[in-house]
């Protein structure tokens, strides 16, 4: 088993929220608070998604929140200079150690497969977030690191 961990600036928070009925008669406070609880579940699902193009994750935690103040990291250069930057990061496994490898790097297709991927912006996330995954030196808003090999 090859345990990853994935990091993102967009916000992944795992809320359950599955299904496109909003809340008919609430308030707009109850419907965009319903709509970001939304959101954020589908960007969770999209990233699950895209890593099971090539592997079955499993022992999928839930996403966490953190200060990206006060962490290394390997985001882009670009929000480098963001003030109170946030980022979520979750742990997965899979069964075959070269699962995404492309050749030349380890984690090489899963970032193929990562780029230009098509995200929601929540309430949560930076304005200069774009709407997509990317994994460019300037833009780069996910990333993968290994965390074991077993």
């Amino acid at each position: 088993m090859t345990k990853l961990r994935c990091y993102t600036l967009f916000d992944i928070t795992k809320s359950n929220v599955t299904n496109k009925k909003s809340v008919l008669f609430g308030s707009d406070e109850e419907n965009l608070y319903w709509q970001n609880r939304r959101n954020t579940q589908c960007n969770l699902d999209t990233i699950v998604q895209v890593i099971s193009l090539r592997a079955q994750p499993e022992d999928i935690t839930e996403p966490v929140k953190q200060d990206l103040s006060t962490t290394e990291h390997e985001f882009g250069f670009f929000y480098n200079n963001e003030e109170n930057l946030s980022y979520w990061s979750f742990e997965f496994s899979v069964n075959y150690k070269g699962v995404f490898s492309d050749g030349e790097e380890d984690l090489g297709a899963l970032y193929s497969d990562c780029q230009s991927v098509p995200m929601i912006k929540s309430i949560n996330d930076i304005k200069q977030l774009p709407s997509f995954l990317d994994v460019s030196p300037e833009l780069r808003n996910i990333y993968f690191r290994v965390i074991t090999n077993e």
